[in-house]
């Protein structure tokens, strides 16, 4: 159902601000720092901008606080050996596997001034993803009680979110086109789905740049934002290369 906005409505929501920076293979540390920067900014501005982090992150796995050791396929003394590290974050959702090919979103909302709840919140990000998906041609659902987008050949799609004082961060993961090998180093079980990416499902390379396209603008329209100014570079921002070996 549309809703009719007032003139008062339609001229206080086309005020609002989401600065977008889109980046590239980025440091995870690096967009910590970037986002508790962004979080302490909103909580001192106390008004509707909003920043959205785009990237992707050197291979690393996390673990959020719906996580456990169960959900690693391999020893500690493995993913060292392959040069994976493994971190305990404080963010919704379990182990994570972050690698070049997977697109990484990271929303910093004032949900308070935006009148959103947590539940609203999640939602918007989840049929955001479901809209990209079926924009580049995958039928998509959100998984039931668990914190993944799937397509016909499993989850493709995860929310790994958290909110302090009412300002959103962290976000989730997509995977576009990730090494395959890579995705077996997390265990799905715990939601008994198997892991897959944009690519897998459509049998071609997924296009990133058209991904990253379309999550942005989907997320924009779901969240009312109409002034959103582009930045492909940030000051603060350490970007790396890393060597990733894998044990077959």
């Amino acid at each position: 159902m549309n809703i009719e906005l007032s003139p008062i409505e339609r001229a206080h929501h086309q005020d609002r601000t989401m600065k977008i920076y889109m980046l590239g293979c980025v440091d995870f540390d690096s967009l910590l720092v970037l986002q508790e920067r962004a979080v302490q900014e909103l909580r001192r501005a106390q008004n509707e901008t909003a920043v959205l982090f785009i990237c992707e992150h050197p291979p690393l796995i996390t673990v959020g606080r719906e996580g456990s050791h169960a959900q690693l396929s391999g020893s500690y003394q493995e993913l060292k050996a392959g040069q994976i590290e493994v971190r305990w974050v404080n963010r919704g959702g379990g182990a994570i596997l972050h690698t070049p090919g997977q697109l990484a979103v990271y929303p910093v909302l004032p949900l308070k001034q935006l009148g959103i709840g947590v539940q609203d919140y999640l939602s918007r990000l989840e049929q955001a993803i479901i809209a990209m998906a079926a924009e580049q041609g995958v039928e998509a659902q959100v998984q039931p009680g668990s914190t993944g987008i799937s397509s016909r050949c499993g989850q493709f799609a995860c929310l790994g979110a958290a909110i302090k004082s009412w300002i959103s961060y962290y976000g989730f993961y997509i995977n576009v086109s990730p090494d395959m090998k890579l995705l077996r180093l997390i265990d799905s079980n715990r939601y008994d789905h198997r892991l897959t990416s944009l690519s897998a499902t459509l049998t071609r390379e997924a296009s990133m740049s058209s991904v990253r396209e379309s999550i942005v603008r989907n997320l924009v329209s779901r969240f009312g934002y109409r002034d959103t100014p582009i930045f492909t570079r940030h000051p603060l921002l350490n970007r790396v290369k890393k060597k990733v070996y894998v044990h077959t």
